[in-house]
């Protein structure tokens, strides 16, 4: 049996990354996009990439006030992040309402895209 890598279970890291990724949102230029909110991540796998890892599991996105439905989410993580998990930021994020798909990709604060 492998271990489960930290990443998966620090809460922190990804309480953090639900209200960024909502203040991500909220202040895109796509004004359909403003409507949602992501009101947690449920991280369920890991797997190492050429750049870094891939890390997959459940968002809870928020539509409007009330409404939430449970997307599909993978975010990309240059190897860096993670161990030094709160010092990033999101260089992309792509919301897919008809597949109810979530991808972000992270980079680390400073560091050009």
């Amino acid at each position: 049996m492998t271990e489960r890598h930290p990443i998966l279970d620090d809460q922190e890291f990804w309480t953090k990354l639900e209200y960024d990724a909502s203040r991500w949102i909220e202040s895109s230029e796509n004004k359909e996009l403003r409507r949602f909110w992501i009101d947690g991540f449920v991280p369920e796998a890991i797997k190492n990439t050429r750049n870094g890892a891939a890390i997959n599991g459940i968002a809870w996105v928020g539509e409007g006030g009330r409404i939430q439905h449970q997307y599909e989410f993978v975010l990309s993580a240059p190897q860096e992040l993670l161990q030094l998990r709160h010092d990033y930021v999101i260089a992309r994020l792509f919301l897919d309402v008809n597949q109810r798909s979530l991808s972000m990709e992270l980079r680390r604060s400073g560091s050009a895209t």
